[in-house]
C-alpha cells in the first residue's frame, strides 16, 4: 500500500497543471523578414521551419503552412495570443538560424486540453480557455501540429 502511495506522490511531482486563456487576436500584422529568425524544429526526418519576431521584449512564432500561417505569442499577461491570415510569397532570410530537437517530445489531445511530457518525465497538462488553438492546428496546420503544441508546452507555459 505504502509503494502505490509513493509512486502516486512520484507522479504528481512529475506533473504541472496550467490554466491558460487563450485570445483570438485579429490585427493588422506586420511581418518584415529583417525583423524574422529562423527556428527549424527537427522531428526525426520531418523539419518544421518556424520564423521568430522578437519585439518590445516579446517574442512571436510564425508557422506556415501552404498559403496560410499561424502566429501565436504571449501577452504581459501571459494570455496566449493567436492570429492567422493568408500569405505567399518567397522570403529570403540572412540570420542564422536556431535548432531545436522534438523527437522526444510527446503530447495527448484530450478533452482536458494538451498534456505534454518532455523527455525528462515531466508532465504538463494545459487546460486553454477560450479560443480553440488545439482545433485550429488539428483542423488547419495539421502538417505542424506537433511543432505547434510543442511551442505551446515549451515555450508558453
Amino acid at each position: 500500500m505504502s509503494e502505490t502511495t509513493n509512486e502516486n506522490q512520484k507522479n504528481e511531482t512529475n506533473e504541472i497543471q496550467i490554466k491558460k486563456k487563450a485570445f483570438l487576436m485579429l490585427h493588422e500584422d506586420n511581418f518584415d523578414e529583417k525583423n524574422l529568425e529562423p527556428l527549424l524544429l527537427i522531428d526525426n526526418e520531418k523539419i518544421h521551419i518556424v520564423m521568430l519576431k522578437k519585439k518590445w521584449n516579446i517574442t512571436m512564432y510564425y508557422i506556415f503552412q501552404g498559403k496560410k500561417y499561424l502566429k501565436i505569442w504571449l501577452d504581459k499577461k501571459r494570455n496566449l495570443l493567436a492570429y492567422f491570415d493568408n500569405w505567399s510569397g518567397d522570403m529570403f532570410i540572412s540570420k542564422k538560424q536556431s535548432t531545436e530537437y522534438i523527437d522526444t517530445f510527446n503530447y495527448i489531445v484530450s478533452s482536458y486540453g494538451l498534456i505534454c511530457e518532455d523527455k525528462n518525465g515531466q508532465r504538463k497538462k494545459i487546460a486553454l480557455e477560450g479560443f480553440d488553438i488545439i482545433e485550429l492546428a488539428t483542423k488547419e496546420f495539421l502538417e505542424h501540429d506537433k511543432a505547434i503544441f510543442y511551442l505551446i508546452c515549451n515555450k508558453f507555459t
